[in-house]
């Protein structure tokens, strides 16, 4: 007994409107201090530090309030509506689909007597007053149809009745928003990365809600074969092109060349062009080719990832390319991406395949002169490859989001345009023992709308049953007209 108490007043309590707005409210207090407060990772972690001092900074992290919308709290609450959003449905639908579906046709006395518009007709013919309602109410838009009970004879009539589900329509999208959200903030990302023309990469670096940084491996290969610049005739950029390749299990699998806002999607993974710019990686390097033995000075382009044929026959490929070398251990290693002091290892082979090894330092000799080599090679020129930023998101509930917005656009539609209005008219006896027509109806909504519409309604009725009575042409006989 005490655990169907408990149930019954946990059901009453979220199934309270105000229970759900007390929710929407904190939701919204929240929402808006996120808007006061520098979000991570929209702001620059400069600008956060440059905003609040390091105490404050880290107590808003601690309570994540840097990055409100992706806090645990934020869509515990956003779950919250949810919940209240279902069970206030679920304790409405009943009477909702039993009014859709099996409304109250026939007026009797004590229901009469609860309709806020109602009206009298004094008549004589049943069956005639009841053809001259249905006359008019179909006029007025109100399909009617007779009803009998217990003998008695009577009509109803209803229009819009499908009004009565709009507010389960709002609900419906509400739901679609916010579990469209609440599923991006748990499994969906946004990252960045860096891709040089002619490369292909696979990982993307997110930011975290304490400013760190974290990288995501992406379930294919990103690889850019061209990237560039359009621009207007003054000089100033137009759009910022990419041509992208993915590669999934080691074959391309879709391509596209993206500009700004015209997305790459794929696999529900959505890249954006947000950046172009010049690379440290170069696309061919120059060397200066001198015969060991004597000899003209020829020059020698080589791509990075291919070979030149040199004078003698042999080939010249660059094995590896570091743009910021530093020595430990008698090895090369790079220490970061800018090309500040380049290092390069050639690679020379005869025309037996052997391969010898060469490198040029290019802070200390750029020359490969005593390594035993049949040329001396200098580096001299270097073009560039660009490389392109993109922005990688994954937000597996925005379909849920959009199909809310489309569902809250058609629940409001209805919800103010639109009532369910019914109307009943039935035969009743006056306290003489005469006949009389009885009309009543009501509405859910616009109720001084539909009151106005009952008037006109009323008035067209009084002229029908005050015209000439058929066949008699030497009296006009006007029916009673009495207001309840």
């Amino acid at each position: 007994m005490g655990l169907k108490s408990a149930w019954t007043k946990l059901y009453q309590t979220l199934a309270s409107v105000r229970t759900g707005i007390f929710f929407i409210i904190v939701v919204g207090i929240f929402s808006a201090i996120g808007t006061v407060i520098l979000q991570r990772p929209t702001s620059e972690p400069g600008d956060l530090q440059r905003a609040y001092s390091p105490e404050t900074l880290v107590w808003l992290d601690r309570l994540s309030l840097t990055d409100i919308f992706h806090a645990w709290w934020f869509l515990l609450l956003l779950t919250m509506i949810c919940v209240c959003l279902i069970f206030v449905s679920a304790d409405r639908w009943p009477n909702a689909w039993k009014l859709y579906t099996k409304p109250v046709r026939f007026a009797s006395p004590s229901f009469r007597a609860s309709l806020p518009q109602t009206v009298k007709f004094a008549v004589t013919d049943e069956a005639a007053s009841l053809s001259v309602a249905e006359s008019v109410l179909s006029r007025f838009g109100f399909r009617s149809e007779r009803v009998t009970e217990d003998g008695a004879t009577g009509l109803f009539a209803q229009k819009q009745r499908f009004s009565v589900f709009a507010v389960f329509i709002v609900h419906l999208s509400l739901l679609c928003i916010f579990a469209g959200y609440i599923v991006d903030g748990i499994v969906g990302y946004r990252g960045n990365i860096m891709v040089p023309e002619g490369q292909a990469l696979g990982q993307i670096t997110l930011r975290d809600n304490r400013g760190g940084q974290s990288k995501k491996t992406l379930p294919f290969l990103i690889r850019c074969d061209a990237a560039g610049e359009d621009t207007y005739a003054d000089g100033s950029p137009k759009k910022w092109w990419s041509k992208l390749v993915l590669i999934e299990g080691g074959k391309e699998v879709a391509a596209k060349t993206i500009v700004v806002n015209d997305p790459f999607v794929y696999q529900g993974i959505r890249i954006y062009q947000s950046s172009m710019g010049q690379s440290g990686t170069p696309k061919t390097l120059t060397f200066a080719a001198t015969p060991a033995a004597g000899g003209d000075v020829a020059m020698v382009e080589v791509p990075l990832n291919g070979k030149a044929t040199l004078a003698d026959g042999e080939t010249l490929s660059v094995l590896r390319w570091v743009p910021d070398y530093y020595i430990q251990d008698n090895q090369v290693f790079n220490k970061s991406d800018d090309p500040e002091n380049p290092a390069v290892q050639l690679g020379l082979t005869n025309a037996k395949g052997e391969t010898k090894k060469l490198w040029i330092l290019y802070s200390q000799l750029n020359s490969t002169k005593g390594q035993d080599a049949p040329f001396e090679f200098a580096l001299k020129h270097a073009t560039w490859a660009q490389f392109t930023g993109l922005e990688v998101s994954h937000q597996p509930g925005q379909f849920g989001v959009w199909f809310g917005v489309v569902l809250m656009a058609i629940g409001l539609l209805i919800a103010f345009y639109t009532q369910h209005s019914r109307i009943w008219a039935a035969i009743a006896v006056d306290d003489k023992g005469g006949n009389l027509l009885w009309l009543g109806g009501t509405t859910n909504k616009n109720r001084e709308r539909f009151q106005a519409k009952f008037e006109q309604i009323k008035t067209a009725l009084q002229d029908e049953f005050s015209k000439p009575a058929a066949g008699n042409d030497n009296k006009n006989e006007e029916k009673t007209l009495t207001k309840a």
